[in-house]
């Protein structure tokens, strides 16, 4: 059988130990305290010279004498009580025996009768007083609060000692798991109800145990949640405007055609750029919704090289009409695995990102480097970067760097989609001497 290795099991075996612990030792305690007091005279007497002065009582005075003696002058303690037991394990005073005493005192105290030509004496559990005819009586000492069923009072005391570990074990618990969980439940409805900014407690998410982490997670995924619902917000306001724009403007477009009465060049032309406008934002927008759908990809076998020699071969006019070039690094090597579509789309935008910024006469870079575990498409401009607090942020949907005015906020987001969607990332750097580079790691594909 496999045993649990959670931190919240061992935390709870060292609950329950502990209360097991705590239960024996504060036990053992009570039973000092309680039974050391009881058997203190009992253990004092049976010791003590009381049972050879009534053998010598005895023996000068007879049984009558005995009996007048333990009634008036013997020094018995009050919590102990002295017994004279005839052959007959009957007291000569004539006080009953307990019931949970009396076959045991029976057997292994006063024990049948000797035979006079045996060897064999078996031991006795009290001294014998002999009389002045021969006759053998059992000196016994029995505590008064003490029988072989324990001490009353010493079982009060174990109750009561486990009914404190009992409920501060119990406390603890329910302080240690029964509040986080509580917790839980609260921002959990509190989520349901709409309030996103619900949030479990820091002390509670910092704990080291899995409700620790339970709770961190679920603040993960509450900043994850209210993180998409102001997307979802953002979004409606920026194609609002992305498409709002090229659509007034066509309609200005069409006026103008409808008052001249003809289609000029530039009318037509700035029309096709007004269309493809839309057709990027909207393409943009069904990428994304494919992936945040968690569409499954496909899986394939993919040349990284092959695939951006196409790319660039395709990219190179737009890079000319902006006045920079394209540069690809990228010897042949081991191919990764992989949807073909998805990753151009990834490559692709993260390039046309790159020539977008990219200054006249510059170039931009794109290389492709490999180690045992990554393989790497590095995309590097000399535009004007981004500030240092984007760096991260540029690839959450809808999130534009200030003063840029182009894109729609979704490529570099499709992009960090698709590298998560085959097990890799994305992320982005500050160039020394100046621009941007964005870095697409995929995992290698291993060779057993």
């Amino acid at each position: 059988m496999r045993m649990p290795s959670t931190r919240l099991y061992w935390r709870m075996a060292l609950y329950i130990g502990a209360a097991l612990v705590a239960f024996v030792v504060l036990s053992l305690a009570s039973v000092w305290f309680v039974a050391a007091g009881e058997l203190e005279n009992y253990t004092a007497t049976k010791h003590s010279g009381l049972a050879r002065e009534a053998a010598r009582v005895l023996g000068e005075g007879g049984r009558p004498e005995l009996v007048r003696w333990l009634d008036r002058e013997a020094a018995i303690p009050h919590d102990v009580t002295v017994y004279v037991l005839d052959a007959q394990s009957v007291d000569i005073r004539g006080q009953p025996l307990p019931r949970l005493y009396a076959d045991f005192v029976r057997r292994s105290v006063v024990g049948p009768a000797e035979d006079p030509d045996g060897r064999y004496r078996p031991v006795r559990l009290a001294p014998q007083l002999v009389g002045p005819q021969g006759e053998l009586y059992t000196f016994l000492v029995l505590p008064n609060r003490i029988t072989l069923a324990g001490n009353a009072l010493t079982t009060v005391g174990l109750l009561a000692v486990a009914i404190l570990v009992i409920a501060t074990v119990a406390w603890w618990i329910a302080r240690s798991v029964g509040r986080p969980v509580g917790e839980l439940q609260r921002v959990v409805r509190e989520l349901a109800s709409g309030q996103t900014d619900a949030r479990v407690p820091p002390e509670i998410a910092a704990r080291g145990d899995e409700l620790g982490s339970l709770a961190a997670d679920f603040n993960r995924m509450a900043e994850q949640i209210s993180g998409l619902l102001a997307s979802r917000s953002r979004l409606m306001g920026e194609l609002s405007h992305e498409l709002r724009s090229p659509l007034a403007r066509l309609q200005a477009a069409l006026a103008l055609v409808a008052h001249r009465g003809s289609v000029g060049a530039g009318e037509v032309q700035r029309i096709e750029a007004e269309i493809g406008r839309m057709d990027r934002v909207i393409g943009d927008l069904l990428k994304f919704s494919r992936l945040d759908a968690a569409t499954p990809v496909q899986r394939r076998l993919v040349r990284l090289d092959e695939l951006l020699q196409a790319l660039v071969r395709d990219e190179e006019l737009e890079a000319g009409s902006r006045g920079c070039r394209l540069e690809l690094l990228a010897t042949p090597g081991p191919p990764v695995v992989g949807d073909p579509e998805l990753l151009r789309t990834a490559t692709e935008n993260v390039l046309r990102n790159a020539i977008r910024y990219a200054p006249p006469g510059s170039a931009v870079l794109i290389e492709v480097l490999r180690d045992a575990e990554w393989q790497r498409v590095r995309i590097s401009d000399r535009g004007p970067g981004v500030p240092a607090p984007f760096l991260e942020r540029i690839f959450d949907p809808y999130v534009r760097v200030p003063d840029g005015s182009e894109g729609t906020g979704l490529g570099l987001a499709i992009a960090r989609r698709v590298a998560e969607a085959h097990g890799g990332k994305v992320g982005a750097s500050l160039r020394d001497g100046g621009g941007l580079q964005v870095e697409l790691q995929l995992p290698a594909v291993r060779v057993a």
